[in-house]
């Protein structure tokens, strides 16, 4: 407590005003790197060049960067404080068996960071793969820098640890695949049917003849809704790539017919 006190009560304004800066810095630096990445996925998503790898990526950097700003930050902002140090040394000397503990559980933490990192550049999986995982099947639809969230097909989550995704086997059933796998998405404005566009789109993909009937039924989600409308993606695997580039073509033109009235 005495340490405490002496800590407190050595604060210099100078210092309180250099750390307040520093976390408003760091806010709006964590600020501009998501407004970047979220402006080149939306870019790629518009243009339709969207892979992926990108995705995955992309988030993973975002991720290390924004982790990064803030520990260079707040690291900044304790050496204003001397005192600190020396609190900080008192509480390192009588850890003890708690320390031992921390650093387990560092250990821990800082393997699925690495296995993060690891993940999102090897690209064993992607955001937006289809996966089996210890009997489970799902959707990767997250890769975080400490844990994996798969969407299982019952609409349930599934959170994985990075580290446990990078040492087990796990069946990546879109790799090997891509040129058969159809993601198409659609745009619907404000003021038309996002019901009957997902209805519309289903249609198309049940009457597709090169649709493999072995893999799950085509789906349609939301990606994004906001001022500009909403944003709709139909997933389906096909048996080739010829079908799959037809199927796309014959979605696009039922959608345009939907949303537009234009007869293709």
């Amino acid at each position: 407590m005495s340490v405490l006190r002496e800590v407190v009560g050595d604060l210099h304004p100078r210092s309180i005003v250099v750390v307040l800066l520093l976390l408003v810095v760091a806010a709006l630096l964590s600020r501009f790197v998501n407004s970047v990445v979220r402006r080149t996925l939306e870019r790629h998503r518009h243009s339709g060049t969207l892979l992926p790898e990108s995705i995955t990526r992309l988030q993973i950097t975002r991720r290390i960067l924004d982790a990064v700003i803030w520990v260079v930050a707040i690291s900044i902002g304790l050496s204003q404080f001397p005192e600190l140090r020396v609190l900080s040394a008192g509480l390192l000397a009588s850890a003890g068996i708690s320390g031992l503990i921390v650093g387990f559980a560092a250990r821990s933490t800082l393997g699925n960071a690495v296995a993060g990192v690891t993940i999102a550049f090897a690209q064993p999986v992607r955001i937006g793969d289809e996966v089996e995982l210890r009997g489970e099947r799902g959707v990767v639809e997250d890769i975080t820098l400490l844990f994996t969230v798969i969407r299982l097909w019952d609409g349930k989550r599934m959170i994985v640890p990075n580290d446990t995704l990078s040492t087990e086997v796990v069946k990546n059933l879109t790799l090997g695949s891509v040129s058969r796998m159809v993601r198409t998405d659609v745009l619907v404005p404000p003021k038309g049917n996002a019901r009957a566009t997902m209805e519309a789109l289903l249609g198309v993909a049940a009457a597709e003849p090169g649709l493999d009937h072995s893999a799950p039924p085509p789906r349609v989600e939301f990606l994004k809704v906001d001022a500009a409308g909403a944003v709709l993606r139909l997933t389906a695997l096909c048996t080739d790539e010829a079908s799959a580039a037809r199927l796309t073509q014959a979605l696009l033109a039922r959608a345009a017919e939907v949303i537009y009235g234009i007869q293709v």
